[in-house]
């Protein structure tokens, strides 16, 4: 999966947009993978006018990007900003008010949704799916290939140079060097790091990982870093880093992108087809969410898949609320064509379907 994006110019965009998301401002200097969307072009939202604020997962930031980007040829009375503070903090944000809407790629917990206004205050639909790739910095290993064992031994700090018996074992012939591995986690609340670990919880033998699995890291290993921007930039500058982040962040930068051993028995990379073949496999949960199913049983899942959410409050302002209404309806309808071309996957009809019919009601 391809995208014709120029990487390092939408890195040198996002450094220069503070990683907040302009469709009047930053929307219109970059170049768009697969442009869907006609200036002018007829959406139920091509007459609202209204300026939306919204915070929170970095793990949707290049998608949302590009989807702002896009809208706004369609709907140019909306203007739409975004910051990627990480799920925990748009979350946050939400709950005071300060937004118009969260992203998240975790569910609200109890006292979250009491923070609110209570159960229903809030609509959470998914709107993109996508993996979390393990991203490396080791020149010598070019197709890195780990299990969940291997994973887990390696982010909880058991694991401590490349040439382990672990690794060489997932990589029958490669020559691994010596080299200590150095892991980068998430230094903010994530939704990335509940994913990941709730993916090593599940898929790793019992009591190699016995950590928490909440947007906090918890594992007594690594260096933290802010944003899985921040993570990529730490992998990049370190030899023998590892990490996690969105896969479009290592493509950007070049890195690594281990195959991860599903239940199978397969190596997978966090491909479109790999991601939708294990969301194939999530059931939904009742507040909008999905449960997802960290060892899906088809050969070609890629495991650690997940959806991120985007969450709103039923009641508020008129305009805004029909603004943001109209540009998550065009987000699950047209800008699901754009998600591949950005590294992303689009949500199967099972999972549209539900999601079209919460935002419309």
């Amino acid at each position: 999966m391809q995208s014709t994006l120029k990487r390092s110019r939408r890195i040198g965009l996002a450094a220069l947009c503070s990683f907040a998301l302009l469709a009047t401002a930053c929307g219109s200097s970059s170049k768009s993978a697969t442009d869907t969307t006609t200036p002018g072009a007829p959406v139920a939202g091509a007459k609202d006018t209204a300026s939306l604020s919204g915070a929170g997962s970095t793990f949707v930031q290049s998608m949302l990007q590009e989807w702002i980007k896009q809208y706004g040829k369609a709907a140019p009375g909306v203007s739409i900003n975004y910051q990627g503070v990480g799920s925990g903090a748009g979350i946050q944000q939400l709950t005071a008010k300060t937004v118009d809407f969260a992203g998240s790629d975790v569910a609200l917990k109890p006292e979250e949704v009491a923070a609110t206004g209570g159960e229903g205050a809030v609509v959470t639909v998914p709107w993109v799916a996508g993996g979390i790739a393990v991203e490396y910095n080791l020149s010598q290993a070019k197709d890195l290939k780990l299990s969940p064992d291997t994973l887990a031994g390696i982010f909880s700090g058991k694991i401590a140079k490349w040439d382990d018996p672990a690794i060489k074992a997932d990589n029958k012939g490669a020559s691994l060097p010596g080299t200590g591995i150095q892991v980068v986690h998430r230094s903010d609340g994530s939704g990335t790091t509940q994913v990941f670990t709730s993916y090593l919880k599940a898929a790793a033998a019992p009591g190699l990982w016995d950590y928490p699995t909440d947007k906090d890291w918890h594992a007594p290993a690594g260096t933290g870093a802010k944003g899985s921007d921040g993570v990529t930039q730490a992998v990049k500058q370190t030899d023998g880093a590892i990490g996690y982040a969105e896969v479009s962040f290592p493509k950007q930068s070049s890195l690594g992108t281990a195959q991860i051993k599903n239940k199978d028995g397969q190596f997978v990379g966090p491909t479109a087809s790999a991601v939708t073949a294990a969301l194939a496999e999530a059931t939904p949960n009742p507040d909008g969410t999905l449960k997802l199913n960290y060892t899906p049983t088809a050969p070609t899942a890629y495991p650690i898949s997940t959806t991120t959410y985007a969450m709103f409050y039923k009641a508020g302002d008129p305009n805004k609320t029909t603004a943001l209404k109209h540009f998550i309806q065009w987000v699950l309808t047209d800008g699901q064509k754009l998600a591949e071309g950005l590294d992303y996957a689009p949500l199967p009809q099972s999972i549209l379907t539900p999601a079209l019919a919460a935002v419309s009601a």
